[in-house]
This record gives C-alpha cells, sequence and structure tokens, in this order.
C-alpha cells in the first residue's frame, strides 16, 4: 500500500469524542477507513503528528513527529502553526505561523486535509460536512464520481426523452506517475489541484467538471454536439500543456489526453454506453502519442 494512503488513526489513549461544544478537526482526505474522524480540540493546546505522544496521532509518512500544534487563546480564538515540519501546515493554502482557523476552514498537515469546525451548532455543521464527503473530492474540490454518475444518469434520461445532444469529455494526465516519482505524491497532489482550478474556469455553470478517479477527470456537456465539445476538449488540452506547474520553487510541465463521445439521443444510449465510448478514445488518445484529443475511431 501506498505509505501516503495509510490509514489515519488518533491514538487511543489520547482519542476523546468531541462534545457539542468542542471546535474539532475532521479529516476529509486522503479517502480511506479513517476518512470523516472528527478530533476535539478541547485542550488549549493540541500537537499533530506522527509521534505516538502527540494528541492526534496520524500514522502517515507525509506526516513529521510534531508536525504542528493548534492553540486556543483565553478568548476561545484558535491558530495554528507549524512546528518546522517537513512538508509543512496550511491554512486555506497560507503557510501556517500562529494562524487563526475560523470555521469552516481547512488545514493541511503533510498530504492530510482537516476541516476546522468552530460553528454554533457542531453536530449540524459536522453532518454537512460528512454529506459533502460523499459528492466532493476533498483535494480538488470537485464533484466525485458518484455525483458524476447521478448527474450523467438525469441527462442521458433527458438526451433520450427529448433527441438532444450530450457529450462527455474524459481527461487523464500524461505520465502522472512520473511526477509522483520523481517529486513526491505531495507534488502530485498539488498538481491535480492546480489543474482542476484551470479547467474549472473553462466550465460554464449548467456543465459538469468532476475528478472520475486517481488522474482521471470527466466533464459532462448538456445541449452539446460533437464539435462544440472538441472545441472546448482542445481548449482544456492547450490550457494545461502551456500553464507551468510549481512545487516548493521547482517547475514542471504536465499534459493531459482527452477522449470526447457524444449522443444525439437517437438511437438512445446507456450511461455505461457513453462512458466506454468517451473511455474508448481516451484510450486511443494514449496509445496514439498522448496530449490529444480524440473524438472518433482512428484508422487501424
Amino acid at each position: 500500500m501506498d505509505k501516503l494512503s495509510e490509514t489515519l488513526v488518533s491514538h487511543p489513549s489520547k482519542q476523546r469524542p468531541a462534545s457539542s461544544k468542542d471546535a474539532c478537526l475532521v479529516l476529509i482526505y486522503p479517502t480511506g477507513p479513517a476518512m470523516g474522524l472528527r478530533f476535539a480540540l478541547a485542550d488549549p493546546n493540541v500537537i499533530i503528528g506522527r509521534s505516538p505522544n502527540c494528541q492526534i496521532y496520524i500514522d502517515n509518512a507525509s506526516v513529521s513527529r510534531q508536525h504542528a500544534r493548534i492553540d486556543r487563546d483565553e478568548e476561545g480564538i484558535y491558530l495554528a502553526t507549524d512546528l518546522q515540519s517537513t512538508n509543512g501546515t496550511f491554512v486555506n493554502d497560507v503557510p501556517a505561523n500562529q494562524t487563526i482557523i475560523k470555521d469552516g476552514d481547512y488545514l493541511k498537515v503533510g498530504n492530510c486535509i482537516y476541516r476546522f469546525l468552530a460553528g454554533g451548532n457542531i453536530e449540524a455543521d459536522y453532518h454537512e460536512v460528512i454529506y459533502n464527503l460523499t459528492i466532493i473530492d476533498a483535494l480538488t474540490s470537485c464533484p466525485n464520481k458518484r455525483f458524476f454518475n447521478e448527474f450523467l444518469d438525469r441527462e442521458i434520461s433527458r438526451s433520450n426523452r427529448h433527441k438532444r445532444p450530450l457529450s462527455v469529455l474524459m481527461i487523464d494526465l500524461d505520465n502522472f506517475k512520473a511526477v509522483n516519482d520523481s517529486m513526491g505524491h505531495l507534488a502530485g497532489d498539488s498538481a491535480l489541484k492546480a489543474m482542476a482550478a484551470l479547467i474549472r474556469e473553462t466550465i460554464r455553470r449548467e456543465e459538469l467538471f468532476s475528478r472520475f478517479g486517481g488522474e482521471e477527470f470527466a466533464i459532462i456537456l448538456p445541449e452539446t454536439k460533437i464539435e462544440q465539445a472538441v472545441i472546448l476538449a482542445e481548449k482544456i488540452r492547450s490550457i494545461v500543456e502551456n500553464n507551468q506547474f510549481d512545487f516548493e520553487s521547482k517547475k514542471f510541465n504536465i499534459t493531459v489526453s482527452i477522449g470526447v463521445a457524444t449522443t444525439e439521443g437517437d438511437p438512445p444510449v446507456t450511461m455505461d454506453q457513453l462512458i466506454q465510448q468517451s473511455d474508448a478514445r481516451l484510450y486511443l488518445a494514449k496509445n496514439s502519442g498522448k496530449n490529444r484529443v480524440v473524438f472518433q475511431s482512428m484508422p487501424s
């Protein structure tokens, strides 16, 4: 198992349940059995780290032994401080140095992301976070595969019923394993997040951009014929290719391959058929040189 995907746990002797009054941290990334666990911030000072002596113990290779500290001052304000960790501590992507954490903020500790809850109704806020975990990818803030399937199922039904066009784009990062192998998984996560932000800016409100799994993303384009879908796919491919990504002052470039499938609603298609068609064209794009868009079968 990848060390960055190991189960995160709180040390049994240190774990204490959050009361309705306690502020808490809720683990939202990485996915796994521990996702959704909440950790009470009942003490004035809470150390987070890989040492079993920490109040919040994280068994994850990206986390230092004593990684970060959460302090509560006399006025009830919470502050996050990095303890000279290897991979840093961030509040909403800003390096933490006695940084105030407000209700709903994101705390990143190494590769792990928490949601900070300190509102008037912790229980209700917690259940809202848990619901969002079922439909939103915590790393990229994109809808996840579950939400994608629900959205596409509705749009397929509408397309078949009214004989309207519907397109799906499957997007995969090229040679992404090389980024993880050469620069580490934190760099890979950074690239996924930055690329998702780039693509999100090209998507209209009625369309859906989601993380399909791993380094694969998907876009659903209602009322979109093949010509318009290919134009958007080429735009996305070019934007990613021409963007310079960076991680810890290291610059690098990535490219994407895209498969495009379209239905006009006649003859009717199923959700699985449309996904398979776009995925097959993505496969052709990956195996014919990468960094390209394929929207029809290529000559054998």
